[in-house]
Protein backbone atom coordinates (compact mmCIF):
# COMPACT_ATOMS: atom_id res chain seq x y z
CA UNK A 1 0.00 0.00 0.00
CA UNK A 2 1.56 3.35 -1.06
CA UNK A 3 2.33 5.95 1.60
CA UNK A 4 0.31 9.17 1.52
CA UNK A 5 2.06 12.21 0.05
CA UNK A 6 4.11 14.37 2.42
CA UNK A 7 1.76 17.34 1.85
CA UNK A 8 -1.22 15.27 2.98
CA UNK A 9 0.60 14.25 6.15
CA UNK A 10 1.53 17.85 6.91
CA UNK A 11 -2.04 19.00 6.36
CA UNK A 12 -3.40 16.29 8.68
CA UNK A 13 -0.84 17.20 11.36
CA UNK A 14 -1.79 20.87 11.10
CA UNK A 15 -5.51 20.12 11.49
CA UNK A 16 -4.78 17.88 14.48
CA UNK A 17 -2.68 20.58 16.13
CA UNK A 18 -5.49 23.12 15.74
CA UNK A 19 -7.95 20.70 17.26
CA UNK A 20 -5.68 20.09 20.24
CA UNK A 21 -5.18 23.81 20.80
CA UNK A 22 -8.91 24.42 20.68
CA UNK A 23 -9.47 21.64 23.18
CA UNK A 24 -6.86 22.98 25.60
CA UNK A 25 -7.89 26.60 25.39
CA UNK A 26 -11.64 25.98 25.45
CA UNK A 27 -14.21 28.53 24.42
CA UNK A 28 -13.96 32.03 25.92
CA UNK A 29 -16.18 32.76 28.92
CA UNK A 30 -19.32 34.55 27.69
CA UNK A 31 -19.89 38.06 28.98
CA UNK A 32 -22.29 38.30 31.90
CA UNK A 33 -25.08 40.84 32.28
CA UNK A 34 -26.77 42.39 35.28
CA UNK A 35 -29.64 40.35 36.68
CA UNK A 36 -32.75 41.21 38.69
CA UNK A 37 -32.20 41.29 42.42
CA UNK A 38 -34.77 40.12 44.97
CA UNK A 39 -35.88 41.31 48.37
CA UNK A 40 -34.53 38.19 50.05
CA UNK A 41 -31.07 38.40 48.44
CA UNK A 42 -28.37 38.76 51.09
CA UNK A 43 -25.37 41.07 50.82
CA UNK A 44 -22.14 39.16 50.20
CA UNK A 45 -20.28 41.32 52.75
CA UNK A 46 -22.62 42.16 55.64
CA UNK A 47 -25.26 39.45 55.19
CA UNK A 48 -28.16 41.91 55.34
CA UNK A 49 -31.22 41.29 53.14
CA UNK A 50 -31.96 43.83 50.41
CA UNK A 51 -35.57 44.20 51.54
CA UNK A 52 -36.08 47.63 53.08
CA UNK A 53 -32.52 48.88 52.59
CA UNK A 54 -32.01 52.32 50.99
CA UNK A 55 -29.47 53.39 48.40
CA UNK A 56 -28.02 51.82 45.25
CA UNK A 57 -27.02 48.15 45.16
CA UNK A 58 -24.36 46.31 43.22
CA UNK A 59 -23.51 42.96 41.63
CA UNK A 60 -20.19 41.24 40.99
CA UNK A 61 -19.70 38.25 38.74
CA UNK A 62 -16.80 36.12 39.92
CA UNK A 63 -15.30 33.07 38.29
CA UNK A 64 -16.71 29.72 39.30
CA UNK A 65 -20.17 31.02 40.25
CA UNK A 66 -23.44 30.55 38.38
CA UNK A 67 -24.92 33.75 39.85
CA UNK A 68 -23.40 37.12 40.72
CA UNK A 69 -22.63 38.20 44.26
CA UNK A 70 -25.10 40.84 45.42
CA UNK A 71 -24.30 43.85 47.63
CA UNK A 72 -26.80 46.00 49.50
CA UNK A 73 -24.62 49.11 49.17
CA UNK A 74 -21.86 50.41 46.94
CA UNK A 75 -19.67 50.78 50.02
CA UNK A 76 -19.85 47.03 50.70
CA UNK A 77 -19.35 46.40 46.99
CA UNK A 78 -16.06 48.30 46.95
CA UNK A 79 -15.00 46.76 50.24
CA UNK A 80 -15.17 43.41 48.44
CA UNK A 81 -13.88 44.16 44.93
CA UNK A 82 -10.88 46.18 46.17
CA UNK A 83 -9.55 43.34 48.31
CA UNK A 84 -6.35 42.00 46.68
CA UNK A 85 -7.36 38.36 47.25
CA UNK A 86 -10.56 38.91 45.22
CA UNK A 87 -9.00 40.64 42.22
CA UNK A 88 -8.13 37.59 40.12
CA UNK A 89 -11.65 36.15 40.19
CA UNK A 90 -13.56 39.35 39.31
CA UNK A 91 -15.44 39.42 36.02
CA UNK A 92 -18.24 41.85 35.15
CA UNK A 93 -19.20 44.41 37.80
CA UNK A 94 -22.44 46.37 38.01
CA UNK A 95 -23.89 49.14 40.19
CA UNK A 96 -27.30 50.77 40.17
CA UNK A 97 -27.57 54.11 38.43
CA UNK A 98 -28.77 56.55 41.11
CA UNK A 99 -30.70 58.44 38.41
CA UNK A 100 -32.84 55.36 37.73
CA UNK A 101 -33.92 54.46 41.25
CA UNK A 102 -35.92 55.77 44.16
CA UNK A 103 -33.16 56.10 46.77
CA UNK A 104 -35.36 54.92 49.65
CA UNK A 105 -36.86 52.00 47.72
CA UNK A 106 -34.43 51.01 44.94
CA UNK A 107 -35.71 48.98 42.01
CA UNK A 108 -34.78 45.32 41.65
CA UNK A 109 -34.79 45.38 37.84
CA UNK A 110 -31.62 44.50 35.94
CA UNK A 111 -32.24 47.59 33.75
CA UNK A 112 -31.34 49.84 36.70
CA UNK A 113 -27.74 48.53 36.74
CA UNK A 114 -24.79 49.98 34.81
CA UNK A 115 -21.14 49.00 34.26
CA UNK A 116 -19.38 49.72 37.55
CA UNK A 117 -16.01 50.33 35.89
CA UNK A 118 -17.29 53.17 33.68
CA UNK A 119 -19.65 54.79 36.21
CA UNK A 120 -19.00 58.07 38.02
CA UNK A 121 -19.39 58.08 41.80
CA UNK A 122 -20.28 60.81 44.26
CA UNK A 123 -18.42 60.18 47.52
CA UNK A 124 -19.07 61.99 50.83
CA UNK A 125 -22.66 62.68 49.90
CA UNK A 126 -25.27 62.82 52.71
CA UNK A 127 -27.82 60.21 51.59
CA UNK A 128 -27.34 56.96 53.55
CA UNK A 129 -27.03 53.49 52.15
CA UNK A 130 -27.96 50.26 53.87
CA UNK A 131 -24.99 50.40 56.26
CA UNK A 132 -24.50 54.17 56.50
CA UNK A 133 -22.33 56.40 54.27
CA UNK A 134 -22.15 55.14 50.70
CA UNK A 135 -21.25 56.20 47.16
CA UNK A 136 -23.86 57.34 44.64
CA UNK A 137 -23.10 55.91 41.15
CA UNK A 138 -24.21 57.49 37.88
CA UNK A 139 -24.00 56.42 34.25
CA UNK A 140 -22.70 59.84 33.22
CA UNK A 141 -20.33 62.28 34.87
CA UNK A 142 -22.76 65.12 34.09
CA UNK A 143 -25.47 63.45 36.17
CA UNK A 144 -22.97 62.89 38.98
CA UNK A 145 -21.95 66.56 38.88
CA UNK A 146 -25.62 67.62 39.04
CA UNK A 147 -26.15 65.38 42.08
CA UNK A 148 -23.04 66.83 43.71
CA UNK A 149 -24.30 70.37 43.13
CA UNK A 150 -27.54 69.44 44.90
CA UNK A 151 -26.21 67.31 47.75
CA UNK A 152 -22.47 67.95 48.04
CA UNK A 153 -19.57 65.50 47.83
CA UNK A 154 -16.89 64.79 45.24
CA UNK A 155 -17.13 63.02 41.88
CA UNK A 156 -14.72 60.11 41.42
CA UNK A 157 -14.03 57.50 38.77
CA UNK A 158 -13.86 53.78 39.54
CA UNK A 159 -10.05 53.73 39.60
CA UNK A 160 -9.91 56.63 42.08
CA UNK A 161 -11.75 54.71 44.79
CA UNK A 162 -9.29 53.01 47.15
CA UNK A 163 -9.63 50.75 50.20
CA UNK A 164 -8.49 53.62 52.43
CA UNK A 165 -11.15 55.93 50.99
CA UNK A 166 -13.87 53.31 51.53
CA UNK A 167 -12.72 52.67 55.10
CA UNK A 168 -12.84 56.39 55.92
CA UNK A 169 -16.04 57.16 54.01
CA UNK A 170 -18.40 59.49 55.84
CA UNK A 171 -21.25 61.88 55.07
CA UNK A 172 -18.79 64.75 54.79
CA UNK A 173 -15.35 64.87 53.28
CA UNK A 174 -12.49 64.92 55.82
CA UNK A 175 -10.19 67.88 55.26
CA UNK A 176 -7.09 65.71 54.94
CA UNK A 177 -8.77 63.57 52.25
CA UNK A 178 -10.00 66.61 50.37
CA UNK A 179 -6.48 68.01 50.26
CA UNK A 180 -5.10 64.74 48.89
CA UNK A 181 -7.54 64.83 45.99
CA UNK A 182 -5.82 67.80 44.42
CA UNK A 183 -8.18 69.51 41.98
CA UNK A 184 -11.20 67.50 43.16
CA UNK A 185 -13.27 69.49 45.60
CA UNK A 186 -15.42 67.97 48.31
CA UNK A 187 -18.37 70.32 48.45
CA UNK A 188 -20.74 69.76 51.37
CA UNK A 189 -23.35 72.57 51.60
CA UNK A 190 -23.00 74.06 55.08
CA UNK A 191 -26.44 75.70 54.99
CA UNK A 192 -28.35 72.41 54.94
CA UNK A 193 -29.17 70.16 57.85
CA UNK A 194 -27.71 66.69 57.59
CA UNK A 195 -30.73 65.40 59.54
CA UNK A 196 -33.06 66.66 56.81
CA UNK A 197 -30.91 65.54 53.93
CA UNK A 198 -30.65 61.92 54.97
CA UNK A 199 -34.42 61.60 54.55
CA UNK A 200 -34.63 63.58 51.32
CA UNK A 201 -35.14 61.89 47.97
CA UNK A 202 -32.57 62.54 45.24
CA UNK A 203 -33.32 65.20 42.66
CA UNK A 204 -33.78 62.47 40.05
CA UNK A 205 -37.23 60.88 39.57
CA UNK A 206 -37.39 57.07 39.55
CA UNK A 207 -37.99 55.37 36.23
CA UNK A 208 -40.61 52.74 35.64
CA UNK A 209 -39.39 49.25 36.40
CA UNK A 210 -40.84 45.83 37.00
CA UNK A 211 -39.66 44.62 40.35
CA UNK A 212 -39.59 41.00 41.36
CA UNK A 213 -42.89 40.23 43.15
Amino acid sequence: MPCPPITTLRRAAFVLALALLAGCGGSPTPAHHAVDTHADDACAVCGMYLDGSPGPRAEAWVSGRAKPLVFDSTRDFFAYVLQPENQASLQELFVQDSARIDWQQPAHAAASFIDARTASYVAWQPLPGSMGPTLAPFASRAAAEAFKAEHGGAVLGFSEITPALVARLDYRCPIQVAASLGTLQCLAPSTRSLGLLVHKQPAFPPTQSHDHP
